[in-house]
């Protein structure tokens, strides 16, 4: 009988399951993502390369045009000095963050993990050192959902960072923290948000003074503005800001 090996390439792909085999090249990236899911679901993952605001991350009207500063963030042109994204927040990917975000799964937070860490390889080829702060959850939205998603992400991010280069991460998880129980934040509009998260932040006594502020999700920039604003009084000089989507 003749065994057919390529049954034992085969993978399961992370959002659809189905059976698929890996076949991927070119950059870290590119591989990461084409040997953890299928074709067709890779397809849905394209890196948003245009269309956008270098500064806020806001979609232009132009899909195609070249990355510019839009004239809507001029409020935040002081908070934070880069602003880095993979995609739009949509399709599969929405789905890949929501089952890390909110059903604990560990598969989907390593594969988000390791996106990042070679986005962030990609996007700041010269910084070897990253102090990295996830977005805090209130103490009571941590107990009910018993973890941290930015958390858990990042603990693979700095593993895969680690390994695939000579830079080094350190995660600071107690620094940043939600001093003020809000309600979500997707359940209001723009302005809404920003007095709903108003003076909700605090921040601990440290002595950095660049950072990577990191969210799962980024819609108006309403969060990361506060956040950046009590980074800035603590004494952080430069802010990077490093999201998964843009909404």
């Amino acid at each position: 009988m003749k065994i057919d090996w390529n049954i034992f390439r085969e993978k399961r792909c992370l959002h659809c399951l189905s059976p698929f085999t890996a076949q991927a090249d070119g950059s870290l990236l590119h591989k990461h993502i084409h040997t953890h899911l299928c074709p067709q679901c890779a397809a849905e993952l394209a890196e948003m390369k245009s269309g956008f605001c270098l500064h806020c991350g806001q979609a232009l009207s132009d899909p195609k045009a070249a990355p510019v500063r839009c004239g809507q963030c001029g409020g935040t042109a002081d908070l934070w000095q880069s602003f880095a994204f993979y995609m739009q927040y949509s399709s599969v990917f929405r789905e890949l963050i929501l089952k890390a975000k909110f059903n604990e799964n560990r598969a989907c937070a390593k594969f988000l993990g390791e996106l990042l860490a070679f986005l962030v390889l990609e996007r700041f080829p010269d910084q070897r050192k990253f102090d990295v702060l996830p977005m805090p959850l209130h103490s009571r939205r941590l107990i009910k959902r018993g973890y941290n998603q930015c958390l858990e992400i990042l603990k693979f991010f700095k593993i895969c960072l680690e390994k695939h280069s000579e830079c080094r991460a350190d995660i600071h998880g107690g620094i940043l923290r939600k001093k003020v129980f809000t309600v979500p934040q997707s359940s209001l509009d723009k302005k809404e948000r920003q007095k709903n998260i108003k003076n909700s932040f605090a921040v601990m006594p440290h002595t950095l003074r660049e950072i990577f502020l990191f969210d799962d999700i980024a819609t108006t920039n309403s969060t990361l503005s506060e956040a950046c604003r009590e980074l800035k009084k603590s004494g952080v000089q430069t802010i990077h800001i490093i999201v998964l989507a843009k909404a």
